[in-house]
């Protein structure tokens, strides 16, 4: 009878004593920023961009708009630190599609190579299917056929990423992945390959759907963590 009484009283004093974690965009970063460490908050315009896919079709940073968007860059012919990083982008989309987001959120890939084209491009269709990338929102993109061949490497410059050959199917490079608001402006960058993918996959839903999704899983365990300790 007691447990019965006291719980419900306990669980309401909770509620209301402590305020949302996340009441702002701000407010949600900086509880993420607690959780994840390689996690870089900014706001500044995102670097336009005009490229095509392994079929040769057109895609524009402008067509993205009014989508949250997560973007990487990878040397396809990269045999270490490329591959671990699309694992990563694959983990990410799986959640991101599990969670009911596949129409809100779009991922892009773009090729740094600067050896031939149609290589490359077998090498872009060949790393959507080892890592099961979902081609409803990924998309791989890369210089057109009369574009230079440093076309791609430029874009990561303006991301702040340089991409060098240092050795016949070498590049030395950083690793970041972008993630992209509604209205085109950059709002964060995950470091390296270490980030833990939910924490990232947690600020693209604060982005599609609010700050006050990333609070209502925190009071979900502190309610649940009272009612198992009272049951």
């Amino acid at each position: 009878m007691k447990k019965a009484f006291y719980t419900p009283l306990l669980v309401l004093a909770l509620m209301t004593s402590f305020p949302s974690l996340a009441h702002s965009l701000e407010d949600a970063e900086a509880e993420l920023q607690e959780r994840e460490r390689y996690a870089q908050f900014v706001d500044q315009p995102a670097p336009a961009f005009s490229l095509t896919d392994a079929d040769g079709n057109t895609m524009s940073s402008s067509e993205l708009e009014d989508n949250v968007v997560v973007l990487n860059f990878i040397y396809t012919r990269c045999q270490e630190a490329c591959p671990v990083h699309m694992n990563l982008i694959a983990e990410v989309q799986r959640q991101v599609n599990d969670i009911g987001l596949r129409n809100e959120v779009e991922f892009i890939t773009i090729a740094t190579d600067s050896e031939d084209i149609a290589g490359t491009r077998d090498n872009m269709r060949a790393y959507g299917s080892n890592f099961d990338l979902n081609p409803t929102n990924w998309h791989f993109l890369y210089r057109a056929e009369n574009e230079p061949a440093d076309t791609t490497r430029q874009v990561a410059e303006a991301y702040g990423l340089r991409f060098d050959d240092v050795a016949e199917g070498v590049q030395a490079h950083g690793v970041v992945t972008h993630v992209i608001d509604q209205s085109g402006r950059m709002r964060a960058r995950f470091h390296g390959l270490e980030f833990v993918p939910e924490h990232l996959t947690s600020y693209v839903k604060v982005l599609a759907e609010g700050p006050e999704t990333l609070s209502t899983g925190v009071w979900d365990r502190i309610r649940h963590a009272v009612v198992n300790t009272f049951n």
